[in-house]
Protein backbone atom coordinates (compact mmCIF):
# COMPACT_ATOMS: atom_id res chain seq x y z
CA UNK A 1 0.00 0.00 0.00
CA UNK A 2 1.08 3.29 -1.02
CA UNK A 3 0.84 5.76 1.95
CA UNK A 4 -0.09 9.21 0.23
CA UNK A 5 -0.65 11.70 2.97
CA UNK A 6 1.35 10.75 6.03
CA UNK A 7 5.29 9.55 6.43
CA UNK A 8 6.73 6.69 8.25
CA UNK A 9 7.32 8.61 12.00
CA UNK A 10 7.44 7.27 15.76
CA UNK A 11 3.95 7.45 17.40
CA UNK A 12 5.16 6.22 20.53
CA UNK A 13 3.65 9.25 22.25
CA UNK A 14 -0.05 7.21 20.96
CA UNK A 15 1.00 4.07 21.74
CA UNK A 16 -1.40 1.82 23.34
CA UNK A 17 -1.10 1.31 27.33
CA UNK A 18 1.28 3.75 27.47
CA UNK A 19 -1.08 7.28 27.87
CA UNK A 20 -3.68 5.94 26.60
CA UNK A 21 -5.57 3.22 28.46
CA UNK A 22 -5.29 -0.29 27.71
CA UNK A 23 -7.13 -3.06 28.44
CA UNK A 24 -6.79 -6.73 27.46
CA UNK A 25 -8.99 -7.50 24.94
CA UNK A 26 -9.25 -4.85 23.26
CA UNK A 27 -7.37 -4.22 20.07
CA UNK A 28 -5.18 -1.60 18.85
CA UNK A 29 -5.29 -0.13 15.57
CA UNK A 30 -1.77 1.04 13.82
CA UNK A 31 -1.69 4.37 14.06
CA UNK A 32 -0.18 5.51 10.85
CA UNK A 33 -2.94 3.70 9.08
CA UNK A 34 -5.24 5.70 10.95
CA UNK A 35 -4.62 9.12 9.84
CA UNK A 36 -3.96 7.72 6.01
CA UNK A 37 -7.82 6.56 6.15
CA UNK A 38 -8.87 9.25 8.12
CA UNK A 39 -7.26 11.36 5.47
CA UNK A 40 -8.47 9.68 2.72
CA UNK A 41 -11.80 10.13 3.87
CA UNK A 42 -11.12 13.81 4.25
CA UNK A 43 -10.13 14.07 0.91
CA UNK A 44 -13.37 12.48 -0.58
CA UNK A 45 -15.38 15.23 1.87
CA UNK A 46 -13.01 18.34 -0.17
CA UNK A 47 -11.33 18.83 2.83
CA UNK A 48 -13.40 20.38 4.95
CA UNK A 49 -12.31 22.11 8.42
CA UNK A 50 -14.33 20.70 10.73
CA UNK A 51 -15.73 17.58 10.51
CA UNK A 52 -17.91 14.69 13.35
CA UNK A 53 -16.22 10.98 12.66
CA UNK A 54 -18.74 8.34 14.60
CA UNK A 55 -17.93 4.74 15.59
CA UNK A 56 -20.24 2.41 15.92
CA UNK A 57 -17.90 -0.40 17.19
CA UNK A 58 -15.75 1.63 19.26
CA UNK A 59 -14.44 -0.86 21.90
CA UNK A 60 -11.95 0.86 23.74
CA UNK A 61 -12.15 3.91 21.93
CA UNK A 62 -8.52 3.64 21.00
CA UNK A 63 -8.76 4.54 17.06
CA UNK A 64 -10.76 7.78 17.95
CA UNK A 65 -8.70 8.95 20.86
CA UNK A 66 -5.74 8.10 18.30
CA UNK A 67 -7.46 10.62 15.46
CA UNK A 68 -8.31 12.91 17.91
CA UNK A 69 -5.14 14.21 19.24
CA UNK A 70 -3.96 13.98 15.35
CA UNK A 71 -6.46 16.00 13.89
CA UNK A 72 -7.30 18.21 16.94
CA UNK A 73 -8.01 21.11 14.51
CA UNK A 74 -9.81 19.42 12.09
CA UNK A 75 -12.42 17.12 14.40
CA UNK A 76 -15.57 18.94 15.79
CA UNK A 77 -17.44 15.86 17.43
CA UNK A 78 -16.22 12.34 18.35
CA UNK A 79 -19.10 10.10 18.85
CA UNK A 80 -18.88 6.44 19.94
CA UNK A 81 -21.08 3.59 20.29
CA UNK A 82 -20.61 -0.14 21.44
CA UNK A 83 -22.42 -3.04 22.61
CA UNK A 84 -20.76 -3.49 25.56
CA UNK A 85 -20.93 -1.73 28.48
CA UNK A 86 -17.31 -2.12 29.40
CA UNK A 87 -16.13 -0.99 26.07
CA UNK A 88 -18.11 2.00 26.97
CA UNK A 89 -16.36 2.71 30.21
CA UNK A 90 -13.07 2.42 28.52
CA UNK A 91 -14.01 4.60 26.02
CA UNK A 92 -15.10 7.38 28.02
CA UNK A 93 -12.35 6.89 29.98
CA UNK A 94 -9.95 7.19 27.05
CA UNK A 95 -12.05 10.07 24.70
CA UNK A 96 -11.51 12.00 28.26
CA UNK A 97 -7.84 12.52 27.57
CA UNK A 98 -9.10 14.85 24.61
CA UNK A 99 -10.07 17.65 27.28
CA UNK A 100 -7.61 18.97 29.79
CA UNK A 101 -9.65 17.77 33.00
CA UNK A 102 -9.68 14.66 31.95
CA UNK A 103 -6.26 14.78 30.50
CA UNK A 104 -4.56 15.85 33.77
CA UNK A 105 -6.51 13.66 36.02
CA UNK A 106 -4.54 11.00 33.60
CA UNK A 107 -1.19 12.46 34.51
CA UNK A 108 -1.85 11.95 37.90
CA UNK A 109 -2.70 8.04 37.68
CA UNK A 110 0.70 8.27 36.23
CA UNK A 111 2.55 9.84 38.76
CA UNK A 112 0.76 7.83 41.27
CA UNK A 113 1.85 4.25 39.68
CA UNK A 114 5.38 6.22 39.37
CA UNK A 115 5.18 6.87 43.27
CA UNK A 116 4.24 3.32 43.58
CA UNK A 117 6.43 1.16 41.50
CA UNK A 118 9.05 3.82 40.43
CA UNK A 119 9.05 1.99 36.73
CA UNK A 120 10.56 3.69 33.61
CA UNK A 121 7.68 2.54 31.76
CA UNK A 122 5.78 5.32 34.23
CA UNK A 123 8.94 7.72 33.43
CA UNK A 124 8.55 7.48 29.74
CA UNK A 125 4.70 7.63 29.76
CA UNK A 126 5.28 11.09 31.97
CA UNK A 127 7.21 11.83 29.03
CA UNK A 128 4.80 11.42 26.11
CA UNK A 129 1.99 12.88 28.06
CA UNK A 130 3.98 15.93 28.33
CA UNK A 131 3.91 15.88 24.49
CA UNK A 132 0.15 15.11 23.83
CA UNK A 133 -0.57 17.84 26.71
CA UNK A 134 1.06 20.44 23.91
CA UNK A 135 -1.88 19.49 21.41
CA UNK A 136 -4.51 20.20 24.30
CA UNK A 137 -2.69 23.76 25.69
CA UNK A 138 -2.28 24.76 21.88
CA UNK A 139 -5.53 24.26 20.49
CA UNK A 140 -8.39 26.38 19.24
CA UNK A 141 -11.10 24.98 20.64
CA UNK A 142 -12.60 21.95 22.66
CA UNK A 143 -13.49 18.50 20.81
CA UNK A 144 -17.15 17.25 21.68
CA UNK A 145 -17.44 14.20 22.86
CA UNK A 146 -20.69 11.64 23.09
CA UNK A 147 -20.48 7.88 23.89
CA UNK A 148 -23.66 5.79 24.03
CA UNK A 149 -24.73 1.87 24.11
CA UNK A 150 -25.46 0.33 20.91
CA UNK A 151 -26.04 -3.05 19.29
CA UNK A 152 -25.54 -0.89 15.34
CA UNK A 153 -26.75 -4.48 13.85
CA UNK A 154 -29.48 -4.66 15.36
CA UNK A 155 -30.96 -2.38 17.30
CA UNK A 156 -29.59 1.05 16.89
CA UNK A 157 -31.56 4.03 17.96
CA UNK A 158 -33.41 6.44 15.17
CA UNK A 159 -33.67 8.57 17.98
CA UNK A 160 -29.46 9.86 17.73
CA UNK A 161 -29.36 13.29 17.15
CA UNK A 162 -26.19 13.74 15.18
CA UNK A 163 -24.93 13.37 11.84
CA UNK A 164 -21.62 12.33 10.68
CA UNK A 165 -19.15 13.41 8.28
CA UNK A 166 -16.90 10.49 8.43
CA UNK A 167 -18.14 6.88 9.67
CA UNK A 168 -14.58 5.10 10.65
CA UNK A 169 -15.16 1.82 12.50
CA UNK A 170 -12.27 -1.84 12.77
CA UNK A 171 -15.04 -3.92 12.70
CA UNK A 172 -14.44 -7.20 15.29
CA UNK A 173 -12.90 -10.12 13.70
CA UNK A 174 -9.48 -12.25 14.39
CA UNK A 175 -9.11 -13.74 17.68
CA UNK A 176 -9.68 -11.06 20.11
CA UNK A 177 -13.30 -9.85 19.64
CA UNK A 178 -16.52 -11.31 17.82
CA UNK A 179 -19.58 -9.76 16.62
CA UNK A 180 -21.78 -10.57 20.41
CA UNK A 181 -24.38 -11.36 18.05
CA UNK A 182 -23.32 -13.76 16.14
CA UNK A 183 -23.12 -11.86 13.07
CA UNK A 184 -19.55 -12.90 11.09
CA UNK A 185 -19.81 -12.55 7.32
CA UNK A 186 -22.36 -10.41 5.11
CA UNK A 187 -22.79 -8.16 8.02
CA UNK A 188 -25.47 -5.53 7.19
CA UNK A 189 -23.86 -2.50 8.90
CA UNK A 190 -23.91 -0.04 6.28
CA UNK A 191 -27.57 0.40 5.88
CA UNK A 192 -27.93 0.78 10.06
CA UNK A 193 -26.12 3.59 9.59
CA UNK A 194 -28.54 5.56 7.20
CA UNK A 195 -30.06 7.31 10.35
CA UNK A 196 -27.10 9.39 11.11
CA UNK A 197 -25.10 10.02 7.69
CA UNK A 198 -25.57 13.10 5.42
CA UNK A 199 -25.77 13.29 1.88
CA UNK A 200 -22.37 13.67 1.58
CA UNK A 201 -20.73 11.52 4.45
CA UNK A 202 -18.15 8.82 4.16
CA UNK A 203 -17.93 5.38 6.08
CA UNK A 204 -14.69 3.53 6.14
CA UNK A 205 -14.29 0.18 7.25
CA UNK A 206 -11.90 -1.91 8.30
CA UNK A 207 -12.41 -6.04 8.22
CA UNK A 208 -10.89 -9.06 7.46
CA UNK A 209 -11.04 -10.10 3.95
CA UNK A 210 -14.10 -12.53 4.47
CA UNK A 211 -16.35 -10.16 6.06
CA UNK A 212 -18.46 -8.39 3.04
CA UNK A 213 -20.45 -5.25 3.43
CA UNK A 214 -23.04 -4.59 1.05
CA UNK A 215 -26.02 -2.26 0.32
CA UNK A 216 -27.93 -1.03 -3.03
CA UNK A 217 -27.84 2.35 -0.76
CA UNK A 218 -23.33 2.29 -0.74
CA UNK A 219 -21.34 2.91 -3.94
CA UNK A 220 -17.50 1.65 -2.65
CA UNK A 221 -14.79 4.14 -3.82
CA UNK A 222 -11.97 2.75 -2.40
CA UNK A 223 -10.08 -0.46 -1.26
CA UNK A 224 -6.91 -1.74 -0.31
CA UNK A 225 -5.86 -4.64 1.81
CA UNK A 226 -2.98 -3.97 4.09
CA UNK A 227 -1.39 -7.93 5.67
CA UNK A 228 -4.35 -9.09 7.10
CA UNK A 229 -6.49 -6.33 6.91
CA UNK A 230 -9.03 -4.95 4.66
CA UNK A 231 -10.26 -1.36 4.59
CA UNK A 232 -13.08 0.19 1.80
CA UNK A 233 -14.53 3.24 1.74
CA UNK A 234 -17.84 3.78 0.83
CA UNK A 235 -20.60 6.48 -0.22
CA UNK A 236 -24.14 6.64 0.05
CA UNK A 237 -25.92 7.02 -3.31
CA UNK A 238 -29.55 7.98 -4.60
CA UNK A 239 -29.68 10.13 -0.47
CA UNK A 240 -33.09 11.50 -1.09
CA UNK A 241 -34.77 7.96 -1.16
CA UNK A 242 -32.76 6.10 1.65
Amino acid sequence: MVYKYLENRNFEDLASGKVIVHRAGYPNFPVRLAQEIFSRCLEHLGNPDSVCIYDPCCGGGYLLTVLGFLNFERIKTIIASDISDDAIQLTTENLSLLDKNGFKKRIQQINDLLSLYNKNSHIEALNSAANLLDILENSTHEIERKVFKADILSNFSLDNDFKADIVFTDVPYGNLVEWQNGNKDNINLLDQLLPVIKERTVVAICSDKSQKFQSDNFQRIEKQVIGKRLFQIFRVVNFGLT
